[in-house]
């Protein structure tokens, strides 16, 4: 099975400013489809349980509690998997803080997707375009500089709003975060289940 589609978001950010709100923790997650199967008509069955509007935007930092637990449950039978990474910057070795927030996503993206499994063959990355605060064109090409063009081939960035797989990606990275952050692991739990990889860096 090789993977033609991947979607990224994270939870946390790259800042090191802690004393003016920078995150302690940054999780990023790689979410792909394993069989090719539509996710939108069992995510829409639960907008319609949870009597959310069409275009309700499932984000982890937005959600209340049954939102959250019943949005799990649901990709739980999915035919999805993830991929994770976290950092505890404040663990960051001096080698590592050569790095530009900018530079470290770069990297740990790189990291994530080293082992190469599931196989990637000219993939397409797609990121939420609200993650890079610079042109994203000139984010694209420090990223392209990390990965293998045979691996990743495109990298393309879209409105989290209107994609579903980026949501997933945001709702994951949010209950890993909060796993470390909070010490709460109520939602991880759930979802626990579609981990294909998880790294602590």
């Amino acid at each position: 099975m090789k993977i033609n589609k991947l979607w990224i978001d994270e939870s946390g950010d790259c800042g090191f400013k802690f004393n003016k709100g920078s995150s302690r923790f940054l999780v990023i997650v790689v979410v792909y489809l394993i069989n090719g199967k539509n996710v939108e008509k069992p995510i829409n069955e639960l907008k319609s349980k949870l009597k959310l509007t069409e275009d309700y935007e499932f984000k982890f930092s937005r959600s209340n509690d049954r939102i959250k637990k019943e949005f799990f449950k649901t990709i739980r039978s999915l035919s999805i998997q993830y991929k994770a990474i976290i950092v505890d910057k404040k663990k960051l070795s001096p080698q590592d803080l050569r790095f530009q927030p900018q530079q470290l996503y770069c990297e740990l993206i790189r990291r994530l997707l080293y082992d190469n499994s599931p196989p990637l063959e000219k993939a397409i990355l797609i990121i939420d375009e609200t993650t890079v605060k610079i042109h994203y064109k000139e984010f694209n090409k420090v990223l392209s500089k990390y990965l293998s063009k045979n691996i990743i081939s495109k990298i393309r960035q879209k409105r989290s709003k209107n994609n579903i797989m980026i949501q997933i990606a945001d709702m994951i990275a949010g209950s890993i975060f909060r796993k470390y952050n909070k010490k709460d692991n109520q939602y991880y739990k759930i979802i626990k289940s579609k981990e294909k990889i998880f790294i602590e860096f």
